[in-house]
């Protein structure tokens, strides 16, 4: 480990420039990750194969349809580690797309999930880091491709990097506190989204145990995006915190701070003094809320948390409001992760964080659950905007059903004057997407599942008035057909309407997938 590091020191010293700097620092991150306990960490790994045929009437998701045969061929490896010093969690897969009719031409695609967290020193120096490649829509308006199966304009590849060292140290039971580093980057192949680099230095300290009644806490966040074609945006923010526990169960909530922001604007401040006032009620060992209101430069504030979980059902709603941009959203998605969300439901029940692990991953799969709760389209967009989300999520389970119902309303304000320069230009910006899904799964035998999703949304253009909605339909049955090898035959039929002339399409395909472990 002394050699890796003195390695890494040495790369950084060799550094010129900022980008020499930066360049470095990742290498010198990456020699630590490596460094820190990698031989005490059991390792598996998963090589697969996936492969799938798929008729549909209607590639390209066009108003002329014209029909295809789509073989997708992923070979892809699995990496995990588990270790006291080193957790990793990585796929990626090589993805080669042929079209039988050549309507949309051959294509390769890289597919990554990725992330690892590490102790580099005992009760002091962590390192988080990520990286992805995935394949997303461009903007919530037009085709909405629900995977790579069809080849249209509103489809590109998406890559996101984060290293993130930081220090954190508990102070006895008086007080914990943390300072970060983090590092992101957002490019993407197509679509008019600037690359983007951001830094964010944050810093944060909490009262202990020692504070029952009386609580604190206090955090600082200085964050600046630079992009290749564009004026940085800076973003930063000082907030004091304190509690008050009035109840054993009620605790009250009040916050204070400041925000000094720097984007293009025409009009309006970007900083200014911010506050806001809340509870925090544990209602009972299944039953959470907490709620607050607030104000900030660009107006009022309110945020929201609830949950809930029974014997069958498990509740989720919440409401926040944001400034960000999409490279953020893309960074740290604000997408409500379905494995997240069980485990937040199911941690009261199950405290030991490897068996709720272990029963969250038996959940997904017995229920063929997706990996993410329906969400809006993150719209690529250059713009700083506030973005506000409402969500509201249950899951009905028996022990041969599964149902997942999710609903979701997202707007978006822009709060600088940078426009996309493609597609829908500011008509892609200050928009108001209303979504619904269900998602059911019902084990036929101890091999088999049945299977079926609907999904329905709406997007309106606050700026042009343009209107579009979709409704993706998805029936299938899967069986293992060995210990390693699951087959899934699916029907779809996915739709658009708009109120925008010559854009609406209609599309029914069938696909037969083969998941194979090598």
């Amino acid at each position: 480990m002394d050699t890796d590091m003195a390695m890494a020191i040495d790369l950084v010293a060799a550094g010129h420039g900022p980008a020499g700097l930066r360049r470095h620092a990742l290498a010198a991150a990456a020699a630590l990750l490596l460094s820190s306990g990698t031989q005490a960490a059991e390792w598996t790994f998963t090589p697969s194969l996936n492969v799938s045929e798929t008729y549909t009437d209607n590639v390209n998701l066009q108003p002329q349809a014209k029909s295809d045969f789509v073989t997708m061929v992923t070979p892809s490896l699995g990496i995990k580690a588990k270790g006291p010093n080193l957790v990793v969690n990585a796929d990626y897969g090589l993805q080669e797309i042929y079209y039988g009719n050549h309507n949309a031409g051959s294509s390769l695609t890289n597919q990554l999930h990725a992330d690892a967290k590490a102790k580099l020193i005992d009760n002091l120096l962590f390192l988080d880091s990520a990286a992805s490649i995935t394949q997303q829509n461009i903007s919530a308006f037009g085709a909405q491709a629900v995977d790579n199966t069809n080849g249209n304009g509103n489809r590109t590849s998406v890559r996101t990097t984060h290293v993130s060292p930081y220090l954190s140290r508990k102070f006895g039971s008086d007080a914990s506190g943390e300072l970060r580093y983090t590092r992101d980057s957002v490019s993407a192949s197509s679509g008019g989204l600037s690359n983007s680099h951001t830094d964010t230095l944050s810093l944060r300290a909490d009262s202990g145990p020692a504070f029952q009644t009386l609580g604190w806490g206090l955090q600082y966040s200085d964050q600046t995006t630079s992009y290749t074609s564009q004026n940085n945006v800076e973003l930063q923010n000082i907030l004091g915190r304190l509690t008050y526990l009035l109840a054993p169960r009620f605790r009250l909530v009040g916050t204070l701070g400041y925000d000094r922001n720097d984007y293009s604007v025409a009009s309006n401040s970007t900083s200014g003094y911010s506050w806001s006032g809340g509870f925090e009620w544990k209602v009972s060992q299944r039953t959470s809320l907490n709620a607050a209101v607030g104000h900030k430069y660009y107006g009022s504030t309110f945020s929201l948390s609830a949950a809930t979980r029974s014997r069958v059902a498990n509740w989720m709603l919440g409401y926040a409001e944001d400034v960000t941009t999409t490279p953020a959203q893309f960074a740290q998605p604000t997408t409500v992760n379905t494995a997240t969300f069980l485990s937040q439901l199911l941690s009261s029940s199950i405290t030991d964080p490897t068996a709720r692990a272990a029963a969250v991953a038996q959940l997904i799969q017995d229920g063929n659950l997706p990996s993410t709760l329906t969400s809006s389209v993150n719209s690529f967009t250059n713009t700083v905007f506030l973005q506000k989300q409402l969500q509201a999520s249950v899951m009905l389970s028996s022990p041969k059903t599964t149902l997942l119902l999710s609903v979701f309303d997202t707007r978006r304000e822009p709060l600088s004057d940078n426009s996309l320069g493609s597609l829908l230009g500011p008509a892609n910006d200050k928009t108001e997407q209303i979504g619904a899904s269900a998602v059911l799964s019902r084990r036929l035998t101890s091999l088999t599942r049945a299977n079926a999703s609907l999904v329905a949304t709406r997007v309106k253009s606050l700026t042009s008035g343009r209107v579009d909605n979709t409704q993706t339909l998805r029936v299938g049955v899967s069986k293992q057909l060995s210990s390693k090898v699951r087959g899934t035959v699916e029907l779809r039929r996915n739709q658009g309407q708009s109120t925008q002339a010559g854009v609406d399409y209609r599309e029914n395909a069938i696909g037969a997938y083969l998941n194979m472990q090598l």
